[in-house]
């Protein structure tokens, strides 16, 4: 048991094989009961860098809820993300036709059309895995997300660069 407590206390990163095991040996041999204990609790391990402390304590919580949490509510919040997502890259292509018609022709207007297809395809592929990363695609769809929310008002140019780069984070997943 207390072997399988270190090696799932090792998924914080900043905790260690010997750090894992002086938390044990601490009380503390789940993601909530390091929470439990708090920046107090982990202050009194020895060779704990304090300045750790505050992302030890963030990594701690986000597990403990990804435990608490089943696989079907995460696929589902995955799958809403994703569909959020899709939505807003519609827009803002809808938007930018709107303004720029005229503009949209050769091109620009093809290169528009083709990286944001490419975007929709990676975003559906998330909304449809099964074996999937959550954390990874999570952080991949919140990356996604920052980069598409500052493309509003740009041009042709800039939502398409935008667009091949909100794209780069999805490749991860």
């Amino acid at each position: 048991m207390e072997k399988a407590a270190q090696n799932n206390l090792e998924q914080i990163k900043g905790v260690g094989s010997v750090l894992a095991q002086r938390l044990v040996e601490g009380g503390m041999d789940s993601f909530a009961k390091v929470l439990e204990a708090g920046e107090e609790g982990l202050r009194n391990i020895r060779g704990l860098n304090p300045r750790a402390i505050p992302s030890i304590l963030e990594q701690a919580r986000e597990l403990a809820g990804e435990v608490q949490e089943g696989p079907d509510e995460r696929l589902r919040a995955l799958r809403e993300t994703s569909e959020r997502l899709q939505k807003r890259v519609q827009e803002l292509v809808a938007d930018i036709r709107e303004r720029k018609s005229d503009k949209l022709s050769g091109k620009k207007g093809d290169r528009l059309e083709m990286e944001a297809g490419k975007l929709l395809k990676g975003l559906e592929k998330v909304h449809k895995a099964q074996g999937i990363h959550f954390k990874r695609a999570r952080k991949s769809l919140a990356k996604t997300g920052k980069r598409l929310d500052g493309m509003a008002e740009g041009g042709i140019k800039g939502l398409t660069r935008g667009l091949k780069k909100a794209r780069k984070p999805l490749k991860r997943i």
